[in-house]
């Protein structure tokens, strides 16, 4: 799958507005070959759902058969060149050369479905595909970026995080995701496992919602339009946080009210960390020229050859970075969302209280990062440095 170029440096989204209803939602679907993505879209693409997906595969494969299936429901063809309609009202096309052209034609016929579901290959970085969302001017205000959701071949989970050929890949897919599917559940029917499975997912990513499910089969509405990147409502991030300070070992959540406890727990370098402040109201334009520095620089990094056992190896890397915010001058809760080298910070519907704006203190700004080898005192000192002076 190619993507266009970016930008020279990681713009701040400037309108973070829900988008209009006739924005249509995009997903995107993530998760290693084996995982059960093919079964997952043959799902969507057959059943009777009731839902007018429109499927983007990275290539049509033998496996889906979309051919087939046009075939035997007796549906065109022929809506588009390489574009195909299912009888369940589900379109599906292929990435042949560019995701950006691919949806340029999809959005021709933007009368036909209502979702739009994007199949990354099995060791693609979420991250960079969803990038394309957030940037491509051509695209802006057509589609939204509305979630990402990762399926995990649970049984083998520990080696996929262990391995080193597949460690970094897919502990980026889980670190990415704001829908965790454990599937082949039927395979793992101990109690025991399952929780340790899931310790796993939570020690990469605290704040993505997971479930089980059996041969992909899962409540569409549990992974189409969650509205993970443009909710405007603090209270949704603030519940996500609330579920990562509150769950998981007593001992952890415990020490996670306390600010100096680095809530990291490490799969592969691979962690969650928490950070709040409470020091006052943060200054806007210095928390994103900080964020913005932050993540520029990774990319740089990244765009570096890594040899292995060298300092660029065990560097701090960010993938997602979400939060309420507190900024000086603003009543709003602001809301904080990072993905790759993006972020925006923008103003949600809930207000502090008149007890809050009075006391610097009651304002809190927790925020979230996902990534490899954190450092969370740097994180912190960060934070703080974006504080307002005398507020």
């Amino acid at each position: 799958m190619e993507l266009p170029e970016l930008d020279d440096a990681p713009p701040a989204l400037e309108d973070a507005e829900a988008p209009a209803l006739s924005m249509i939602p995009v997903t995107i679907l993530s998760g290693f070959l084996g995982a059960g993505k093919t079964t997952l879209l043959k799902f969507i693409l057959s059943a009777s759902h009731g839902k007018r997906i429109a499927v983007i595969e990275n290539e049509f494969g033998e496996e889906i058969g979309v051919e087939s299936l046009v075939a035997k429901d007796g549906a065109g063809g022929d809506v588009m060149d390489g574009f195909y309609e299912l009888s369940n009202g589900c379109v599906c096309c292929s990435v042949r050369d560019d995701l950006v052209n691919t949806l340029e034609k999809l959005l021709e016929r933007r009368d036909r479905f209502d979702y739009i579901v994007v199949e990354t290959t099995g060791m693609a970085d979420p991250g960079k595909v969803a990038s394309v969302f957030w940037v491509d001017d051509e695209l802006e205000g057509r589609i939204f970026l509305d979630g990402i959701v990762t399926l995990v071949d649970a049984p083998r989970l520990n080696f996929h995080l262990t391995h080193p050929d597949t460690q970094r890949e897919a502990a980026a897919q889980l670190a990415y995701a704001d829908r965790i599917l454990l599937n082949k559940g039927d395979l793992v029917p101990d109690i025991e496992q399952r929780l340790e499975i899931e310790q796993k997912v939570t020690q990469v990513n605290g704040v993505a919602s997971v479930r089980w499910t059996e041969r992909s089969r899962v409540d569409l509405d549990d992974i189409l339009n969650i509205k993970s990147f443009t909710t405007s409502r603090a209270e949704q991030v603030e519940k996500e946080l609330h579920t990562l300070l509150t769950e998981g070992k007593e001992e952890d959540h415990e020490n996670c009210k306390d600010e100096s406890h680095d809530h990291a727990i490490h799969t592969g370098g691979m962690q969650t960390t928490c950070v709040r402040i409470r020091d006052g109201p943060l200054d806007q334009d210095k928390l994103e020229r900080w964020l913005g520095e932050l993540l520029w620089d990774q990319d740089e990094d990244a765009a570096a050859e890594i040899k292995p056992g060298s300092e660029a190896a065990t560097r701090q890397k960010l993938f997602r970075v979400k939060g309420v915010v507190a900024i000086a001058g603003e009543p709003s809760k602001f809301i904080l969302q990072a993905v790759h080298e993006l972020f925006e910070v923008y103003a949600s519907e809930e207000r502090w209280t008149e007890d809050e704006l009075n006391n610097k203190a009651s304002r809190v700004t927790q925020v979230v990062f996902i990534g490899l080898h954190l450092r969370k005192s740097e994180l912190e000192a960060g934070l703080r440095s974006c504080v307002v002076a005398d507020n």
